[in-house]
């Protein structure tokens, strides 16, 4: 996973060379998915902002790794405009386009210039936007049919759709739309987390008659040697926001977090912003899961 920070001496272009870099190196290390953030900031230096923009560039330098949003801020998005773009480039890279739906409050500028609406209106419109986008997508004849609608190509294939979020609200989301479901990781293992999500795979399979797909994002400063790890997290003053430790430290809570909580599939998002230390953990980290 990948939200485009870099270290500030890179300037934009860099920073968007190295993503671009860094996805098709996790590919050739054997990863199977790659997912973009979306942040729309006041920073000169931002790699970008919008990932749709970027999602068929990965797509195209890679072969056969899926890339994806984790997730689109549906709530300056217009819904047709998303599903049509993500059909089509799941169309173009046959089932490698995922997209995930993702709810934030957005600068209240960026909410005007894109919707012309203040930020809390635009947030409050994003489950009304995720439902048009979904059924846009699922319902294309009656679209046709009813009102002319077209998302081209006609029939084409449809991106693997993801509701992003540990909350009661994301769990629901998941359960009515029938959306794969990606959960945040803590720290805790606690019996009712895990409980809760044994009874979101019941309830879902009871709707949809199908088990659903659940992954888990694992954050932190990982680093082969956990003295420099430290020493990273404090030059970017995230030794208090997130984990950091060497590579082991993050393998052995993957595994006990896969176990506890019964799940396999996972995305790991390396928060070093020096693209020379950043890949070294994560190499190292995926030579441990092989």
């Amino acid at each position: 996973m990948d939200f485009g920070q870099r270290s500030p001496h890179l300037n934009s272009m860099l920073k968007l060379q190295n993503m671009i870099d860094y996805a098709v190196a996790g590919e050739e290390m054997g990863f199977d998915k790659f997912w973009l953030g979306e942040h729309h900031m006041p920073k000169p230096t931002l790699t970008y902002n919008n990932p749709t923009n970027l999602v068929p560039v990965l797509a195209g330098y890679t072969k056969t790794m899926s890339i994806g949003t984790a997730g689109t801020l549906l709530c300056i998005h217009n819904p047709y405009h998303i599903a049509s773009s993500y059909k089509f480039f799941n169309s173009v890279f046959p089932n490698r386009i995922e997209l995930g739906f993702a709810n934030g409050m957005p600068y209240q500028a960026i909410s005007m210039h894109s919707t012309g609406k203040k930020n809390e209106d635009a947030f409050y419109e994003f489950e009304k936007k995720v439902n048009e986008t979904v059924s846009l997508l699922r319902n294309e004849e009656e679209y046709f049919k009813n009102e002319g609608i077209v998302l081209p190509p006609y029939k084409g294939l449809l991106p693997e759709l993801w509701t992003l979020g540990s909350s009661e609200n994301s769990f629901r989301r998941a359960l009515n739309l029938g959306t794969n479901l990606c959960i945040w990781t803590s720290r805790e293992f606690k019996s009712e987390q895990k409980e809760r999500l044994d009874v979101f795979r019941q309830r879902f399979f009871e709707l949809h008659g199908r088990h659903p797909q659940i992954r888990s994002v694992v954050i932190g400063i990982c680093h082969p040697s956990r003295r420099k790890s430290l020493q990273i997290a404090r030059a970017q003053n995230d030794d208090e926001k997130m984990p950091y430790g060497d590579v082991q430290s993050f393998y052995d809570f993957i595994q006990q977090y896969r176990s506890f909580f019964d799940l396999h599939d996972f995305m790991f998002f390396n928060g070093i912003l020096d693209p020379r230390y950043r890949m070294q953990g994560v190499e190292k980290l995926k030579q441990l899961l092989s």
